[in-house]
């Protein structure tokens, strides 16, 4: 039975779902926990593709990943730390997660096209018995606009959101086409970009502890 289970949920694509679930996996597999990531985006695979590319290049820590279609199959996995990389678009199969889950991890861009169907979604776990403080925001992909940033983190006041925000950059993107996570960033210069990704890890971390030092 899983020690640990995070869940990276999405109402909608493309805000970077996947790539906070690579990151918490690395952030726990570096420290010594065996981790897998649970891909239930069956139709992309992202996180499966990924893992794989991972793999076949030799890069440490190990990161295993796998398709998955029943939620139920989260408890029974024995690794240190569970992944859910959820499906987008899918109400139940999130709710499922979410439920089996110490801490559901919601990514958002800086749009109102984001921001609305993520918070509505937050809402929904919660009105289905998913506890508003096992919720943590996380502004993803993003421009480094100040006013930007102000107006989201106001937008989702009733939620938790994480102080640190992951900016679209080329190296992430390009480092996790090579197996690697955000943390791992590959090229010139970029000890910043994998600080900031740190900061972010550090803090879901954080969360998870508080959570478990509360229950």
């Amino acid at each position: 039975m899983a020690d640990l289970i995070i869940a990276c949920l999405s109402q909608k694509g493309g805000v970077g779902k996947s790539t906070l679930a690579r990151l918490i996996a690395r952030t726990y597999a570096v420290s010594g926990w065996t981790t897998k990531i649970c891909d239930f985006n069956t139709t992309q695979l992202t996180s499966t593709h990924w893992a794989k590319i991972r793999k076949d290049a030799g890069i440490e820590p190990k990161i295993d990943a796998e398709a998955y279609n029943q939620p139920t199959a989260l408890t029974r996995e024995d690794y240190n730390l569970i992944v859910a990389d959820g499906r987008p678009d899918s109400d139940q199969s999130s709710l499922d997660i979410a439920l089996r889950s110490n801490l559901v991890v919601i990514p958002t861009g800086l749009s109102l096209d984001d921001l609305q169907p993520q918070l509505a979604f937050a809402k929904e776990l919660v009105a289905k018995g998913v506890p508003a403080e096992r919720i943590l925001f996380v502004l993803s992909k993003i421009t480094d606009s100040k006013i930007a940033i102000a107006e989201a983190r106001g937008y989702l006041a009733e939620f938790r959101v994480a102080d640190q925000h992951l900016t679209l950059k080329h190296s992430y993107q390009k480092s996790q086409n090579h197996g690697y996570a955000l943390s791992e960033v590959q090229g010139l210069n970029t000890a910043r970009l994998e600080e900031v990704a740190d900061l972010v890890a550090a803090e879901i971390v954080s969360m998870v502890t508080e959570l478990q030092e509360a229950a």
